[in-house]
């Protein structure tokens, strides 16, 4: 894929520091060739080509970037800026020579025809400047972008991984239900498809609606192996529409049954605003932790906490209960 010559703050401060240091030693030697003998007015003469022609790079390749590709087919890109590039060259290296002439700084007498060719040279030696320049941030972008590509590839990876042995267990109790309790057991098929359905959507981030959607129907689930598992629900309704990575509730309601509450007590899912950031809270009053020892889900959802949202996960104990907080701006 191509792309238009996008050149950062630093490139520009980068150009424009060779610019002037390549201009100035550029102009010094021709000096020295064309028998002028003060280097200063060659390194003075050097330093004004090379502003003057930053200068039409500058405003050329942000007006093409702009104004122009944007009119054109991806194909036609590159052209267009090498193009804009050899504007830049021919047109900065004519101002620079008015520039120099009017001010008497060095005496240019060469025949009109060997100017203009100067200054095509000059044109053509910045649109390969130009062109070694956008093979530069298109690699650059292209490898930024695949960066881009991989982590979004594993972050959704980590989404897929739907604990087995809830799927067994939850098979194993459906398959129970069918004979003890049908309508229990088609109320829970049709609970664990809607689950399912939210799991396995494309979406990595998702409200916090959506998100407590697919805690309620894991906790149905749950209850009906476990019935003596309370989740109570105190949520600010100003959050409902904040979204955060997909899960994230889930797991660490699954974490706190799993090695909480195990089959029986209770847990609290706050979520509000505190210093201008969004505040998730995940509490139970199981028996609590003396080291947590972080397994491949906790750290799986620190990873895109900190990836999708810029959020932080932590966790303590508080009050006889084990506290897990997401945070982040929302």
């Amino acid at each position: 894929m191509k792309y238009f010559i996008d050149i950062s703050k630093q490139d520009w401060l980068v150009v424009f520091l060779f610019a002037i240091v390549f201009g100035g030693v550029l102009g010094s030697f021709i000096t020295v060739l064309i028998g002028i003998e003060s280097l200063y007015q060659g390194l003075v003469t050097g330093v004004i080509f090379g502003l003057s022609i930053f200068f039409f790079s500058f405003v050329l390749i942000n007006l093409s970037n702009k104004y122009v590709l944007k009119h054109f087919d991806e194909k036609f890109w590159e052209f267009i800026s090498l193009s804009f590039s050899f504007l830049a060259g021919f047109l900065g290296s004519v101002v620079g020579f008015f520039v120099v002439k009017g001010f008497n700084i060095v005496e240019i007498n060469f025949p009109k025809n060997i100017l203009i060719l100067s200054f095509i040279l000059i044109g053509i030696l910045t649109a390969l400047l130009g062109y070694l320049l956008y093979w530069i941030v298109n690699i650059r972008k292209i490898k930024s972008d695949l960066e881009k590509s991989l982590t979004v590839a594993r972050l959704k990876s980590l989404e897929y991984q739907i604990n087995p042995h809830f799927l067994f267990n939850t098979l194993n109790v459906l398959a129970e239900l069918t004979h003890i309790n049908p309508q229990l057991a088609e109320k829970t098929i049709l609970t664990f498809a809607k689950y399912l359905r939210e799991v396995i959507d494309e979406e990595s981030l998702i409200t916090v609606e959506r998100e407590l959607s697919i805690v309620k129907n894991f906790v149905f689930i749950q209850k009906v192996r476990f019935p003596e598992i309370n989740v109570h629900y105190n949520i600010d309704p100003s959050i409902l529409e904040v979204k955060i990575p997909k899960l994230s509730i889930q797991i660490l309601v699954e974490n706190a049954i799993k090695h909480g509450i195990k089959s029986r007590g209770n847990i609290w899912i706050n979520g509000y605003r505190q210093n201008g950031k969004v505040v998730i809270e995940v509490i139970d009053d199981g028996e609590g932790f003396k080291e947590i020892k972080e397994g491949t889900g906790l750290q799986n959802l620190k990873n895109r906490l900190k990836h999708l949202v810029n959020g932080s996960l932590s966790y303590y104990r508080e009050d006889n209960k084990t506290v897990f907080k997401i945070e982040f701006n929302g």
